[in-house]
């Protein structure tokens, strides 16, 4: 007797399991009637409305999400998407734009260049910022000029960067707000730039800078003279 009723107990439960999937969740419960946009909808309107159009009324077990997700990032400004859901019938999506760390000119387009070193969008698509300009021959060169200037990111140097370019293999010329030349190139270590900080403020008191070369074991700094007014 105990046999029989643990066997129809175990066919009970299995019953369940695979009545559940093909029965509960397929309830109107489930399906999307509210679907909320996060972040900045602008950017990625058509395929929003479209993907809006495809979810609306969809059972949520039924959306890869995965799929989803791979068509939003095909935008070069999109840095990520989450999908939540939090309640019955309401689905949220979070738009994460890439942020704007440089500007780069290649040739005689000005593009917008993430932390990453990648362009994802052109000068009028964004407000003007006070941020590095990044001049290169061809794109390959905006990654390496990007990694130079990332070296100085913790120091408050950086705010005074106005652009910079390649020269040659061995030259990479920092142009600062007032003028002054920061000769560099990829074999300088990150604590020198620390020290030009210091340097270059104490120097700028008293002298007008026209460059600081720091491609040598010791800085080489040629002024064009007295600042004016200085005793």
């Amino acid at each position: 007797m105990g046999f029989i009723i643990r066997t129809f107990t175990l066919l009970g439960i299995s019953w369940l399991i695979f009545s559940i999937p093909s029965k509960f969740l397929t309830l109107d419960y489930f399906k999307i009637d509210k679907v909320d946009i996060v972040g900045n909808p602008k950017i990625l309107l058509l395929e929003l409305t479209e993907m809006g159009n495809t979810i609306y009324n969809s059972n949520i077990w039924d959306l890869d999400f995965s799929k989803l997700e791979k068509e939003l990032k095909k935008d070069v400004r999109v840095k990520n998407i989450k999908f939540e859901n939090p309640q019955l019938g309401e689905l949220k999506i979070i738009i994460e734009e890439k942020e704007l760390a440089y500007y780069a000119q290649v040739k005689n387009n000005i593009c917008l260049v993430d932390n990453e070193g990648i362009i994802f969008g052109t000068f009028k698509e964004n407000t003007r910022k006070d941020i590095p300009l990044i001049v290169a021959e061809k794109t390959d060169e905006i990654l390496e000029l990007k990694n130079l200037l990332d070296l100085i990111g913790d120091y408050l140097l950086k705010d005074l960067i106005s652009q910079i370019y390649k020269i040659d293999e061995n030259c990479v010329e920092m142009i600062l707000i007032d003028g002054t030349i920061i000769k560099t190139n990829k074999n300088v270590e990150k604590e020198k730039y620390k020290v030009l900080e210091t340097l270059y403020s104490e120097l700028i008191k008293t002298k007008k800078v026209e460059y600081i070369d720091l491609r040598f074991n010791d800085f080489i700094v040629k002024s064009v003279g007295e600042k004016s007014g200085d005793k």
